[in-house]
């Protein structure tokens, strides 16, 4: 494992962080904001495929295909999460559980093998975890939430990421074949969520204004394939979830959320603690 392939590792965290400051930023509908990443995520995918060409056969279109649909189901699951249980809650569930997740399925694919390996990653994910509730830590408790429905959502939003780069990981596809038909799925998949699920308008001025947060996730999402098959999905994953960092600033700079003192302790103190997770999950790929 060389320098650039953790340096691959990090465009994730960045990319990622910016995607819910940015959507957040423009607005839109959960399905309306999921479908402008998938329209975003498509133009940079034919942009690539074109420059590249890389290998495209009935398999790779057909698993990546699915994979666009599982993507689909966690971004829906995360926007509307949110707004039962709202940021500082919503947050922990999904990343946390995104961890645990991809991380139990690149275990089962053969990811840190040897037990010091499981040692130092076991560490990583509950430091990584501690480290994103203490950065969501909110001071003021917000009324009406609707934890039974926010909590369901999440969970499936959770299994949906889980298992978009699960099902990539299993059937060894390159990142750059599966982008292209990944992100047809998302496109399908959304705009029939939308029309069948939510009664919502996909293809809207929204919805395309959110076509510049598919091109930031797509820089992230590529690099993620590539990383995950270089340092394994239960490596590659949770340094992407150090996302929660550059949402933590971007949120509070860009999208004018306030923050007591108490709370950027809490967001400093969470800060360093993701990344000493990091720290060990480094060691865990170098084990």
């Amino acid at each position: 494992m060389n320098v650039t392939d953790w340096l691959i590792a990090f465009i994730p965290a960045i990319s990622f962080g910016l995607v819910p400051v940015v959507g957040t930023f423009i607005g839109g509908k959960p399905v309306q904001q999921t479908m402008g990443i998938s329209i975003g995520a498509f133009v940079f995918a034919l942009i690539v495929v074109l420059i590249r060409k890389p290998e495209l056969n009935t398999h790779i279109f057909l698993i990546s295909f699915i994979s666009g649909i599982l993507w689909a189901i966690g971004s829906i699951g995360q926007f509307k999460g949110i707004t039962y249980l709202g940021v500082a809650r919503a947050t922990p569930i999904m990343n946390g559980g995104q961890i645990i997740g991809t991380s139990l399925v690149g275990i089962a694919l053969g990811d840190w093998a040897s037990s010091q390996a499981k040692i130092y990653g076991f560490l990583a994910l509950i430091l990584i975890i501690i480290g994103i509730i203490f950065t969501s830590y909110q001071e003021k408790s917000e009324e009406d939430i609707q934890w039974k429905k926010g909590i369901l959502i999440n969970l499936i939003g959770v299994l949906g990421f889980t298992f978009y780069v699960g099902i990539i990981k299993y059937f060894k596809i390159d990142g750059w074949s599966s982008i292209l038909p990944q992100s047809i799925g998302q496109i399908v998949a959304t705009f029939l969520f939308g029309w069948l699920i939510f009664k919502t308008k996909t293809l809207t001025g929204v919805s395309f204004k959110n076509g510049i947060v598919g091109i930031i996730w797509a820089f992230g999402n590529l690099a993620l394939l590539i990383s995950q098959s270089k340092l394994g999905l239960a490596t590659a994953y949770p340094i992407g979830q150090a996302a929660v960092i550059i949402s933590v600033f971007g949120g509070v700079y860009i999208n004018k959320e306030q923050k007591t003192t108490k709370e950027w302790k809490y967001s400093l103190l969470g800060i360093i603690v993701i990344c000493l997770g990091l720290f060990m999950i480094y060691q865990a790929g170098n084990n």
